[in-house]
């Protein structure tokens, strides 16, 4: 018998632009390994595509059609009992709905403006398990969280350490940066983890 070959990714798109759908369904319909099983406009359909196709992974935009925004859908298609990998393309609100979707338990985050080439790449890599992150590298938790609830929960310290989680840093890289041991970088996430899932629509995926 032959080799049988994997199978196409399996990918919806949740985005409240008509064009920008469009241009995904353009992108992924050259490929040969991905096939966009639906497209939704708003949260309802969202979760209508995640339960019904049930997709691989699922590309979202931050702003939709109609009701909750990108971060709300993303949070939750995470708490389905069967989450699907969510990769988030962000327009204008780039640099603003990091931590948010972060928070919400985006798998993958890059600008919208990103090309084709490295929108696919990203969307084998995510469903393969990987976790893409294009994050300004002076982006800071403190200044993102300015006026959150979540920013008087946190010390000095668990702020810097939800910074080098923000730049998709390891628990190891966090202790080497902060010349700190493994054992108190873990501790910090662990804190920085219960403090934030005691605020409703927060909570910080290790």
């Amino acid at each position: 018998m032959g080799r049988q070959e994997n199978p196409a990714l399996r990918v919806g798109v949740v985005d409240g632009f008509p064009v920008a759908r469009a241009g995904l369904r353009g992108f992924f319909g050259a490929e040969a390994r991905i096939r966009m099983v639906g497209e939704a406009e708003d949260g309802e359909g969202a979760l209508r595509l995640v339960v019904e196709e049930l997709p691989d992974l699922v590309v979202l935009g931050y702003d939709l059609a109609s009701g909750p925004d990108g971060v709300q859908v993303c949070r939750s298609i995470k708490r389905l009992p069967d989450p699907v990998r969510v990769l988030v393309l962000a327009g204008q609100s780039f640099a603003e709905s990091i931590l948010p979707f972060f928070l919400a338990g985006a798998d993958s985050y890059l600008p919208r403006r990103s090309d084709r080439a490295a929108i696919v790449e990203a969307v084998r890599r995510t469903a393969a398990g990987e976790r893409i992150w294009i994050v300004p590298q002076d982006i800071e938790a403190s200044s993102m969280l300015e006026g959150d609830p979540a920013k008087a929960r946190l010390t000095s310290r668990e702020l810097e350490v939800l910074t080098l989680k923000l730049r998709r840093r390891t628990n190891s890289e966090i202790a080497r940066s902060l010349n700190i041991s493994l054992h108190t970088a873990k501790h910090h996430v662990t804190n920085i983890t219960r403090k934030l899932d005691e605020i409703p629509g927060a909570g910080l995926r290790t």
